[in-house]
């Protein structure tokens, strides 16, 4: 069982508690109280497909980043002014200078220049729960505003920087040597102690809507704001890390308090209302270093987008009770180097 499961459970059958006896209130705002069940995954690399993440890097391309965000959860509405939920969450964020990537690709395929290379890494990684609760509020009949507070209880962890060199000679030998600050519970870098891990965090969902006339509509959001985790004890190792091993180049491992800073994804998306039940968007987004402009159109709850930046086509349907949407730049989507799946699901409750 993955560290922080046991806990997980614990904190699901408290909030499902929680939200039944929120529902047992009297219902102040009139609104029918409703259950809303969730999952999304996306995933982006110009640099290497989907599949590649957690293997070898042979075939990868130009492209700096390599960015996973996941969620699943339970959310509770209760009215027209509250809702509650709890949420699995995964942040993974891998950014890298371009020469780090075709090294390792050349490495790979035993095909690299003699020469230097500068090399540079660092992962921004967290898995763990969250309890939140949304406040909604109405600024006019054509305008709102809404803000979603998640207080998190993280599991695991992965952060750090590493900068070095690699080398290779001309009889096509190779070395590198890596100075590094690397924070985590369980160490994917070397073995070791790998010692529990401790803390707490906060971010916040912001969303404004705002209708002009009956035609045109606009929504701004950000998710993730101020996401941070405070780390009471978290696994650091500080030092060198070369390949082959060098008598002046070792780690020394220490636990330690730190503030973890995530990044905040920005959305802006307008709407136009056709005749006929027809509609077109535009949605321009960005999340770290993933970028996305994309536009299409929607036909009574069906809609087909595109990605001007990504190539990425959207595929999604939406009704009352029911949201679907993929999204890929492959039609093998083992291959894709952007992929999106989610599915929303509302049921009232009686």
């Amino acid at each position: 069982m993955a560290p922080g499961s046991c806990c997980n459970f614990t904190m699901m059958w408290r909030t499902l508690g929680v939200c039944l006896c929120l529902l047992s209130l009297p219902n102040l705002a009139g609104a029918q109280p409703q259950v809303h069940m969730y999952a999304s995954a996306q995933a982006t690399s110009p640099a290497i497909a989907i599949e590649k993440f957690d293997s070898n890097w042979a075939t990868a391309s130009a492209g700096n980043y390599a960015q996973v965000k996941a969620r699943a959860g339970l959310e509770v509405k209760l009215n027209q002014t509250w809702s509650v939920g709890l949420e699995q969450r995964l942040d993974y964020v891998l950014h890298f200078s371009e020469p780090t990537a075709q090294f390792y690709k050349k490495l790979e395929n035993q095909g690299l220049a003699p020469g230097d290379y500068p090399l540079q890494l660092s992962v921004n990684a967290v898995m763990g729960t969250s309890f939140f609760a949304q406040y909604f509020i109405p600024l006019s009949n054509r305008g709102s505003f809404s803000i979603k507070t998640h207080v998190l209880q993280p599991n695991r962890v992965q952060d750090g920087q590493l900068t070095g060199v690699g080398h290779v000679a001309a009889d096509g030998s190779s070395d590198y040597r890596y100075e590094l600050d690397y924070n985590y519970d369980q160490n994917q870098l070397v073995n070791g102690n790998d010692y529990p891990v401790s803390g707490w965090g906060h971010s916040f969902d912001v969303q404004y809507k705002y209708r002009a006339g009956q035609s045109w509509s606009f929504t701004a959001t950000w998710l993730d704001v101020l996401h941070r985790i405070y780390w009471s004890a978290i696994n650091r190792d500080v030092g060198c890390l070369s390949r082959p091993n060098q008598a002046d180049c070792f780690v020394t491992s220490k636990q330690k308090n730190q503030v973890q800073k995530l990044p905040v994804t920005s959305e802006v998306l307008i709407e136009k209302s056709l005749e006929a039940g027809l509609g077109l968007y535009l949605r321009a987004s960005q999340w770290s270093r993933h970028d996305s402009l994309q536009t299409g159109v929607n036909a009574q709850g069906l809609i087909l987008g595109v990605d001007l930046l990504t190539d990425a086509i959207h595929l999604a349907y939406e009704s009352d009770m029911v949201r679907l949407k993929l999204a890929s730049d492959q039609l093998a989507l083992s291959k894709s180097k952007y992929l999106q799946v989610s599915l929303d699901v509302y049921w009232p409750i009686l």
